[in-house]
């Protein structure tokens, strides 16, 4: 498809994988399904808003490029950085969510920081009114996963905090570039103590897909394996149930951001 889309000013949720996707797009209405390019893309409207989810695939970089390349076709109001994420300390469990005040990208130190906007707080203050916990702790970007308890322990005590993924940054790093405010709301699918084994790296692509070959070969190879993967399929659909219910109260409570004046330069 060429030229801008008839959607009037969506809302960007940008996710890294496939199953983040699909949580997501389940609760909207009037959906359809595009690509822009090798961006998986589901439009609709969620809570009486225009949204755009964006399976950007694994990383920071490619969390930015599939944002810009979206808002070539969309006049998109406001970015959202949604996912799963891993807990960093002892008080974040399966399916708790974080809205983070500032997120973090790693560079071996304390943290480059990237605050949010500052409706963020009207996030949580909704979402807390509504009986639903949210950590306001910072999430940290990395390059690569934390797979040990040892590694996030480290990561925690080195930046304070509390969750960690692997996009957040790239989100924010192009809503800068785009002139628009930008959000981030994290669920998390593996707390502090618990280890993502090195076979999971074969299991998704890199624009996060499943990659049913690495799948087959885990499930044919090891119990241990099979149970792993059935723990975090668990704890990936008890965490996507948490996004897409903080996501319809956050809207419904009017926090959606007034459209920027865009910039002409990309």
């Amino acid at each position: 498809m060429l030229g801008r889309s008839l959607v009037e000013h969506p809302i960007a949720m940008v996710v890294a994988l496939g199953e983040e996707r699909r949580a997501l797009q389940g609760a909207l209405t009037s959906l359809r399904r595009e690509r822009t390019g090798a961006v998986r893309l589901a439009v609709g409207d969620l809570a009486g808003h225009a949204v755009v989810v964006i399976q950007a695939g694994i990383g920071r970089e490619r969390a930015r490029r599939a944002l810009l390349s979206v808002s070539r076709r969309f006049a998109l109001r406001a970015a959202w950085s949604l996912g799963f994420a891993g807990g960093l300390t002892e008080h974040l469990n399966t399916g708790d969510l974080v809205c983070p005040s500032i997120v973090l990208l790693d560079d071996g130190l304390t943290g480059k920081p990237f605050p949010v906007a500052s409706a963020q707080a009207e996030v949580r203050a909704a979402l807390s009114a509504a009986g639903i916990p949210c950590h306001e702790g910072a999430v940290l970007t990395v390059d690569a996963p934390l797979r040990t308890p040892q590694a996030k322990q480290e990561a925690h005590r080195r930046t304070t905090a509390v969750a960690v993924d692997m996009e957040a940054v790239g989100i924010a790093e192009a809503a800068a570039t785009l002139g628009i405010p930008w959000l981030a709301f994290k669920a998390v699918v593996d707390p502090v103590g618990e280890p993502l084994p090195e076979f999971l790296a074969g299991c998704t692509t890199p624009e996060g897909d499943l990659c049913w070959r690495g799948q087959l070969g885990s499930l044919l190879l090891s119990g241990e394996r099979r149970r792993t993967l059935g723990r975090l399929h668990r704890a990936s659909r008890q965490a996507g149930h948490g996004l897409r219910r903080c996501l319809d109260l956050a809207l419904r409570a009017g926090v959606a951001l007034t459209p920027p004046v865009r910039s002409s330069t990309m």
